[in-house]
């Protein structure tokens, strides 16, 4: 099993709150169900800082703890994802946020090299290493507490690729066998 993490693919749209102060919306988001979420009004960046065309993305980037998909990819990813996470509406863009509600005690703190606060609170993992009984038939999970990083399986990848989506970029973080899975896979 190779386990992968959203990144930013060179160029491509990105999605921001309207209002600055939601970013914590997103950031708090710890796998809990949201029962009343307060729908924030997001702006699509279509166009980067020097004027410059973005890259059309189905899943613009906000960042790696927070997925953000187009309609299109919401419908079209909605039975594979049900089972681990809520489609969340958003306002002002016909976007979606994935709430990955699957949180996964998956760590494994003892082999991964990890950066913490002075409380002792993980601030970075560097390098990941996972407990392979705990992954096994999860396809997309978080690890517990707020921020982390949304982690997906090759095959939901794939499942990404054949759905025609694109605008998306995975990082490889984690093989549980010397593997010739590509480090990053890029959909454009």
């Amino acid at each position: 099993m190779d386990v992968y993490c959203l990144t930013v693919l060179e160029g491509q749209e990105w999605i921001l709150p309207s209002d600055p102060n939601d970013f914590e919306l997103f950031s708090a988001l710890d796998g809990s169900p949201q029962t009343n979420w307060p729908e924030p009004v997001m702006q699509l960046l279509r166009e980067d800082e020097d004027g410059h065309e973005r890259s059309y993305s189905d899943f613009p980037w906000l960042g790696a703890y927070a997925p953000m998909l187009t309609t299109t990819a919401a419908e079209a990813l909605k039975k594979t994802l049900a089972p681990y996470g809520q489609l969340l509406p958003l306002r002002g863009e016909h976007h979606w946020l994935l709430n990955v509600t699957c949180v996964l005690d998956a760590l494994d703190e003892q082999k991964s090299k990890i950066v913490r606060f002075d409380d002792g609170a993980i601030l970075a993992v560097e390098v990941y290493e996972f407990k392979r009984d705990v992954l096994a038939g999860h396809a997309i999970f978080k690890l517990p507490g707020r921020s982390s990083p949304v982690f997906l399986t090759r095959d939901l990848i794939e499942d990404i690729r054949h759905s025609g989506l694109r605008g998306v970029s995975f990082e490889r973080v984690w093989s549980e066998s010397p593997s010739s899975a590509p480090l990053r896979i890029d959909l454009r």
